[in-house]
């Protein structure tokens, strides 16, 4: 495996302990700062990756943290995801590519991730996602000061798909809309985990190790619940996400889910799943976003049923059970991703 520049973490905390003038008289000691990693995997990202490091690499900067590495795994990318990558680490040090050399899934990635990084926090951003803005990451990590949480995610919010008749983007909103609205009655279920952003702290991730036949984010949030750890949905740090490229996409990842969850039920067990991850009234609330939303759920039960029959009929399950579950991804546009401020006020309005 090459490795493009020096990756050596600097672990620790910085900062001072304050001092004590006299006995009536005390200063607050400064805050302590963390560092912080921030990971990108990517398998032919060549469209996206240089979007997302631009983001990162003008994130607000915080005098209570510090991102100390860029990290983008490359799992033996066949495009131009290297070369980018390579090129934008001229402008900015805090860049380092890691090449594998065989491809191995997401799921090693993030494995590697945890065994290169020894920062306070490790933050894993899906190539294909964009940042709403500059404080985004700051309100993702503003979470781990008390010392108490160890895992949090981001709040993701699917672009708005405009005027169109592209089935996939229909069925990809009214599957954003159905998940919001159920995150927003319950923070975490099996319905509603997603790991495009995610940020762990340094004792709860140098503990894990990730099996390649379980999905990275249900393995990782599940073990946070099972090890009664503390997690925070964080839906003021707004990171975007664009709709899958077509309906077989859509439906591939509706399978892979069905595959997974069916892993973590057998690996976590029934109970956690099915009671504890459990969706109280799921099929009400998607009807009811049926009748508010007619087309678009249309085209989300057109894809979801297709992804069910996948499913029956074991349709790359030789894949999945590798970790090879990457689907064809484009950046973002920005007017795609300003197009949905209106949108997502809606929606923190309570408006459906």
């Amino acid at each position: 495996m090459g490795i493009e520049g020096n990756y050596m973490a600097h672990g620790g905390k910085l900062g001072n302990t304050g001092v004590v003038p006299s006995s009536t008289t005390r200063v607050k000691p400064p805050p302590t700062e963390m560092t912080v990693d921030v990971v990108i995997p990517a398998f032919n990202e060549a469209s996206c990756i240089e979007g997302v490091l631009r983001d990162v690499m003008l994130a607000k900067p915080c005098d209570w943290f510090q991102i100390q590495h860029i990290y983008v795994i490359s799992d033996a990318s066949t495009d131009q995801t290297d070369n980018m990558v390579q090129r934008v680490t001229r402008r900015d040090p805090r860049i380092k590519l890691i090449r594998k050399q065989e491809r191995k899934g997401k799921q090693d990635s993030i494995n590697l991730a945890f065994s290169v990084s020894s920062a306070d926090i490790i933050v894993f951003i899906d190539a294909d996602v964009m940042l709403a803005s500059e404080h985004s990451l700051a309100k993702l990590l503003h979470h781990f000061r008390d010392g108490e949480v160890a895992l949090v995610q981001g709040g993701l919010v699917r672009v708005h798909p405009g005027f169109t008749i592209h089935a996939a983007k229909l069925a990809a909103h009214f599957d954003w809309i159905v998940v919001d609205k159920i995150r927003r009655q319950k923070a975490i279920s099996w319905w509603s985990i997603d790991g495009r952003v995610m940020a762990l702290s340094r004792d709860f991730y140098r503990h894990l190790v990730l099996p390649h036949s379980l999905a990275d984010d249900q393995f990782i949030f599940y073990s946070c619940i099972q090890q009664g750890r503390q997690f925070v949905w964080a839906d003021d740090a707004i990171f975007y996400y664009g709709p899958p490229e077509s309906m077989a996409d859509f439906s591939h990842q509706w399978s892979r889910y069905f595959f997974y969850t069916e892993k973590s039920r057998q690996y976590f067990g029934k109970e956690l799943l099915d009671k504890d991850m459990s969706v109280p009234g799921l099929r009400r609330e998607i009807s009811s976003c049926l009748l508010r939303h007619p087309l678009c759920g249309l085209m989300w039960l057109l894809g979801f049923a297709i992804s069910r029959t996948e499913f029956i009929l074991r349709v790359n399950f030789h894949k999945y059970e590798h970790g090879f579950f990457w689907t064809i991804s484009n950046r973002l546009k920005t007017e795609n991703r300003d197009s949905s401020i209106g949108s997502l006020m809606h929606h923190k309005h309570g408006i459906h």
